[in-house]
C-alpha cells in the first residue's frame, strides 16, 4: 500500500510540473555589445614606460575573450608572447552591464582592479577605477580605441602616468 501511495504521489507531482511553464533563462541586455566586440583571440605589440611595473620596453600579448555565464560577462585572459613572463597568465578579468554602467574586475598577478565604464563614446571605451597590488592602490585608467572591425589602440595609466601603450588585431577565431 506504501508503494502505491508513493507512486501515486510521484506521479501527481509529475502532473503538476508538466502543467507549469518553463522558466525562460533572461537575455543579456543589449549594453552588452560593448563587451561582445571584443569576442575572439588578439594579438597585442607595444610599449611599456618605466615605472612601477618595471623598466621601459616592449611589450607583446596574446589576449582571449570570451562571453560566458550565458553571455551576460565577458572574460579576458591576457598572456604575454615575449619577456620574462612569456607564455603566463598575467591577468585574468571580467567585464558586465550592472544596470547603469560597465563593470571590469581584472585579477592580476599579485592584485586586483576595478573599473567602471558609461560604454563607447564613438570609437573610445574608457574604463577608470583602481587597482590594488598588496596594501597599495593606485588609480588606473584603460582607454581603448576602435580603429575598424579587427584592431584597437590600448592605452594603460595608473596615478595619471601612461604605463603602456599597444596596438592590438585579432586574430583568429571570433
Amino acid at each position: 500500500m506504501k508503494r502505491f501511495v508513493c507512486a501515486a504521489a510521484i506521479a501527481a507531482s509529475a502532473a503538476l510540473a508538466e502543467d507549469k511553464p518553463a522558466a525562460q533563462m533572461p537575455k543579456p541586455p543589449d549594453e552588452l555589445k560593448a563587451e561582445q566586440w571584443f569576442v575572439g583571440t588578439w594579438t597585442c605589440k607595444g610599449k611599456r614606460y618605466a615605472g612601477t611595473m618595471g623598466p621601459e620596453g616592449p611589450v607583446a600579448d596574446k589576449i582571449q575573450f570570451t562571453m560566458d555565464l550565458g553571455g551576460f560577462w565577458l572574460e579576458v585572459k591576457v598572456t604575454p608572447t615575449a619577456g620574462p613572463m612569456k607564455g603566463k597568465e598575467v591577468a585574468n578579468g571580467f567585464a558586465s552591464w550592472d544596470g547603469t554602467q560597465h563593470v571590469r574586475f581584472d585579477f592580476l598577478t599579485g592584485g586586483m582592479a576595478r573599473l567602471t565604464s558609461k560604454g563607447w563614446d564613438g570609437d573610445k571605451l574608457v574604463f577608470e577605477g583602481e587597482r590594488m597590488m598588496g596594501p597599495q592602490k593606485q588609480a588606473m585608467k584603460h582607454t581603448i580605441t576602435r580603429k575598424g572591425d579587427n584592431e584597437y589602440a590600448s592605452a594603460f595609466e595608473f596615478d595619471g602616468k601612461p604605463m603602456s601603450d599597444e596596438t592590438c588585431t585579432r586574430g583568429g577565431e571570433k
